[in-house]
């Protein structure tokens, strides 16, 4: 079954491809050199016209997957971040319109440093809940503590990667919180105004229970769950009481379409009015369309492959980087993205301003010769390894595994592909590799160091990441140190570690629109990673 519906994405990819080769330099068409579209005229093919919404207050959106929980602190995902953003509020929240990053007050009104490991935060007064109850200091200090004494085995990635330095959050009075961290916290807005850390409602938590609560969540946000059916669909309508700018959709249809060309026809057939995860080569199909819009870029996030480095076969360092310096990364861009996808070439990201090494850009390079003396020094002998990917959630990641299944025998290493709806039906000690994604969460080194390759983290409880003492002590001058040398300094001591380890294969960056009738404005989230779908207050609307 699994072949078979790899073989029909391997004929659709083939025919687009054929499709946008054989129409470049038709009528307008712009070179596949950019690096993003923004499309509502004739350029390539398709010329069959969406039925335009009608501003009926509701907005239908297919969207390639949905999270299997609603509770934001229980699962970190490029599915959920789409939901999670309009249901959950923060207390620090991020101006998604500007063009460096800036955070603006959410649920706190304020927050200043009281001291070296103190913060205070003052709220808004008035705030309400979905079901019309208040929120207060209780509930932001329940939603931080039960992620920080780990109530649920679930929270442990939120732990690591966000509230990993609190100790612990304190209420003063009703509208009045502590955080106390155990060291100086310098990036504070980046980690607070993260979905992840979203407020819910303690009454209604400890009511119902954590499972309950996870399939219908009481929060504070513009948007309240009405359904959710996990891993295939949620509704949402307005919350007419939100203490901020009213959201402008009455009622938001989220729905799983797990198949690219089924997410185009739905659009076109004006059963939804938004898909999303469209690739460059799925593009024609809409891109003649004058009722469509398309909005794409490269996205903040790599795709990348994560080594099991306890794993009998994938515990030589020799052999990880044989099978690294055999990817051809810029072959992938240009068979499967149409040159549109950025390869990966650093561990790093742009974004990142002062703390990114431009002579770090070339470290990750392909050179066969290199990989086969790499091979021949390790102690493979013949075995084959797998490569895990979970169906229908990294676009076009299962076309890609394949191609690197056969840039591997071509320097002698079997390999096989091993694709399931949900990789934790697996013991994570027996896998050898894992598909998996790094974004940007955000604009600082930490926002991709912190949600995978921190010391004590997901990855590494689970063996697959082998740290040393050395490279603890370096994480944490990296992490914590307010010397911008002193931390430069410990990033690329940490690179460096990445280079001589290869504890994963970084493969590109990937390049995705969502596309939407035209007569609705919206532009991708700013500040905010990859996948965010902007649905409130000024992020989106409906033209007249």
């Amino acid at each position: 079954m699994k072949k078979k519906k790899l073989l029909t994405k391997i004929m659709a990819l083939t025919t687009a491809v054929a499709m946008a080769l054989g129409c470049a330099g038709c009528g307008n068409a712009e070179s596949n050199d950019s690096n993003s579209v923004v499309s509502n005229s004739g350029n390539v093919a398709g010329t069959q016209n969406v039925t335009v919404k009608e501003d009926d207050g509701t907005l239908k959106v297919a969207v390639q997957s949905l999270p299997a929980t609603l509770d934001a602190n229980a699962k970190v995902s490029n599915a959920g971040i789409q939901v999670y953003y309009n249901i959950y509020d923060t207390l620090i929240m991020r101006d998604t319109s500007a063009d460096e990053p800036t955070y603006l007050p959410g649920l706190a009104e304020s927050w200043e440093q009281i001291d070296e490991l103190t913060w205070e935060f003052k709220l808004r007064e008035g705030v309400k809940f979905h079901d019309g109850t208040v929120m207060d200091a209780e509930d932001v200090c329940y939603s931080m503590n039960r992620v920080i004494n780990d109530e649920s085995p679930d929270y442990a990635t939120v732990h690591s990667y966000l509230l990993a330095n609190f100790e612990k959050f304190e209420a003063v009075d009703e509208l009045t919180v502590r955080a106390y961290t155990y060291n100086n916290e310098p990036l504070i807005e980046s980690l607070l105004s993260d979905p992840n850390v979203g407020i819910s409602s303690k009454e209604y938590c400890e009511s119902v229970g954590l499972d309950a609560a996870s399939l219908a969540p009481i929060t504070t946000a513009p948007y309240k769950v009405i359904s959710f059916e996990p891993n295939q669909s949620v509704v949402l309508e307005r919350f007419d009481e939100y203490w901020g700018e009213a959201a402008p959709f009455e009622r938001i249809e989220m729905t799983v379409v797990s198949e690219v060309i089924s997410r185009i026809t739905a659009l076109q057939n004006g059963e939804v009015d938004f898909i999303t995860n469209i690739p460059p080569d799925q593009e024609a199909m809409l891109a003649n369309n004058s009722s469509v819009t398309m909005v794409g870029d490269v996205l903040p996030m790599y795709h990348i492959y994560r080594f099991n480095m306890s794993h009998e076969l994938t515990n030589d360092a020799n052999f990880r980087a044989a099978l690294d310096y055999a990817i051809d990364r810029e072959a992938l861009v240009q068979s499967i993205w149409l040159g549109k996808a950025e390869a990966a070439t650093t561990y790093q990201f742009e974004q990142c301003g002062d703390l990114y090494f431009a002579e770090r850009e070339n470290e990750i390079t392909y050179d066969v010769e290199k990989a086969k003396e790499l091979l021949e020094a390790s102690d493979y002998n013949g075995e084959t390894i797998q490569l895990y990917d979970t169906s229908d959630y990294y676009t076009y990641l299962d076309l890609a595994s394949q191609a690197i299944i056969d840039m591997w025998k071509q320097i002698g290493v079997n390999a096989e592909y091993v694709e399931a709806d949900d990789l934790s039906s697996f013991d994570k000690a027996d896998m050898t590799l894992r598909s998996w994604s790094n974004p940007l969460y955000y604009q600082d080194p930490m926002g991709v160091l912190d949600r995978h390759w921190i010391p004590g983290g997901e990855a590494n409880k689970c063996g697959h990441f082998v740290t040393t003492d050395e490279y603890v002590a370096t994480y944490q001058i990296a992490r914590y140190s307010t010397d911008i040398e002193a931390r430069k300094e410990a990033l690329n001591e940490i690179y460096d570690y990445f280079r001589s380890e290869t504890p994963f294969l970084y493969l590109y960056k990937p390049y995705e629109s969502v596309a939407f009738s035209n007569n609705i404005s919206y532009e991708t989230p700013k500040n905010a990673r990859a996948n965010t779908l902007g649905f409130r207050a000024g992020e989106i609307s409906v033209n007249q």
